[in-house]
């Protein structure tokens, strides 16, 4: 096989495309209610960021390494993983993220949403 061939044809850098914004949440799309995906697509809309342009990810065990190289801004919906306070940004190896309890529980509490609100307003204007 002539290699050079190769090097001729595709002589461009590749680059790696990093989503803007990585969304988890403990169950799958699916399992979502609507009044769920309602409040995330709020969320995105009050934000300017559409539901499709983000990626979503189902992960029952939160854990923020499994997304190096991956994002640079992430959104936890879920049980607390003990390590981060909640509707703060944090920073892990170049991401920024913030993590809430999971989205049924947002609905049914309005403060909790407010406090999100002002944690996302920070992450999302000090970028």
């Amino acid at each position: 096989m002539n290699i050079d061939i190769f090097e001729s044809v595709f002589q461009e850098e590749v680059y790696s495309i990093k989503p803007k914004l990585v969304i988890v949440i403990e169950n799958s799309w699916q399992a979502l209610s609507e009044q769920e995906r309602e409040l995330l697509k709020k969320i995105l809309g009050a934000l300017k960021i559409s539901l499709e342009s983000i990626q979503i990810v189902s992960q029952s065990d939160f854990k923020i390494s499994s997304f190096e190289n991956r994002t640079e801004k992430l959104i936890y919906f879920g049980a607390n993983p003990g390590d981060f306070a909640n509707y703060q940004q944090h920073t892990f190896s170049g991401i920024s993220f913030i993590c809430s309890e999971a989205l049924s529980q947002l609905l049914l509490n309005e403060a909790a949403r407010k406090q999100l609100w002002a944690g996302l307003k920070d992450m999302f204007t000090n970028s």
